[in-house]
């Protein structure tokens, strides 16, 4: 917020909600690519931790400018907005966006299932937490 990056808006927990159920699609999807196009899934399983993550801050009733670097703005702003507890997983998460952007700007190497494993699990943690700010909005 000191940056101007994050700005006032109310929580509206439908348009959440339905944000929440498209990052479960992208991580159902993913599951399907994941043999046969192993960037692909990783770049599914990234933008359902980014729905999540952008879940997670319009709960705490804000939301990320449009500037340059929102994602990993949204990312940071998802981590402190849950006190840290589970930061290991919003740096693998901005691990995985740079992953992403490589394969969709450059010439990359596919992850290994080894690193689509982990992102897996860790998308999976921050839906959960993105469902537990949703549910803290007392008006629901």
């Amino acid at each position: 917020m000191a940056e101007g990056r994050l700005l006032p808006q109310p929580p509206d927990p439908a348009t959440r909600r339905a944000s929440l159920d498209a990052a479960r699609r992208d991580v159902q999807a993913a599951e399907a690519t994941r043999v046969d196009y192993a960037s692909w899934a990783d770049a599914m399983l990234y933008e359902a931790g980014l729905r999540a993550a952008r879940a997670i801050v319009l709960a705490a009733g804000y939301r990320v400018d449009a500037a340059k670097g929102a994602h990993a703005v949204a990312i940071d702003a998802a981590d402190v907005l849950t006190q840290e507890r589970q930061h290991p997983v919003f740096t693998r998460l901005q691990r995985m966006r740079r992953r992403r952007n490589d394969f969709m700007y450059e010439a990359s190497v596919d992850p290994t299932e080894t690193d689509l494993e982990q992102a897996r699990l860790d998308i999976l943690v921050v839906l959960s937490l993105a469902d537990a700010a949703l549910e803290a909005i007392p008006w629901q």
